[in-house]
């Protein structure tokens, strides 16, 4: 659990966001932090993750990543322009986190703005709300028998939309999510 609850904030936009991965609601302290998280749920080799997980001297980081393999990865969200001209406290924080890590064999990672790349990220926010869905199994063993097809044709054939986009989610199909979805995006079974 957090070492350090979330502050309403007045300056940014602070709140909830529903971990599917975790399990559990997850507090972010900014926009760029719920964006994170977004991406952690969809990073296949995340198995978990949590919000100011420890401390660190006097530095709580933003997010622990577990991945699959058992590995840990810490995170500290910030803007770009924080962390290319950091001040001496903020760069002290990043040089004692760095050297956390490197002593038990952690990674350390930086997420800035510019890993949410779009149409990328759209289509996660997007795919997302459908991702507790039950969808239609019928679906599966259609695409699996013709191999390839694209949503209109799914829509065509009479399935429902918000089923494509659980599975989707789900990772049971796949498309190319570095594209903007729409009716004609490829949906296979399989790696896109």
């Amino acid at each position: 659990m957090p070492v350090r609850k979330i502050p309403i904030q007045t300056r940014s936009k602070s709140g909830y966001f529903y971990s599917y991965k975790n399990g559990r609601s997850i507090a972010y302290e900014s926009l760029l932090e719920k964006k994170c998280f977004l991406m952690l749920e969809f990073e296949e080799e995340i198995a978990s993750y949590e919000e100011q997980p420890l401390k660190i001297k006097n530095y709580i980081p933003d997010v622990l990543a577990k991945t699959k393999d058992g590995k840990y990865i810490l995170i500290e969200v910030k803007y770009s322009q924080e962390t290319e001209n950091p001040d001496k406290k903020l760069s002290k924080k990043f040089d004692v986190l760095e050297k956390y890590c490197n002593n038990i064999g952690w990674k350390f990672r930086l997420f800035t703005e510019k890993d949410v790349k779009e149409p990328y990220f759209s289509n996660l926010s997007f795919i997302y709300r459908y991702i507790t869905l039950k969808p239609d199994e019928k679906i599966l063993s259609y695409v699996d028998r013709i191999g390839e097809t694209n949503i209109a044709k799914l829509l065509e054939y009479g399935f429902d939309a918000s089923d494509i986009y659980a599975l989707i989610a789900q990772g049971r199909m796949q498309t190319n999510l570095y594209k903007k979805l729409s009716p004609e995006s490829r949906i296979r079974i399989g790696n896109a």
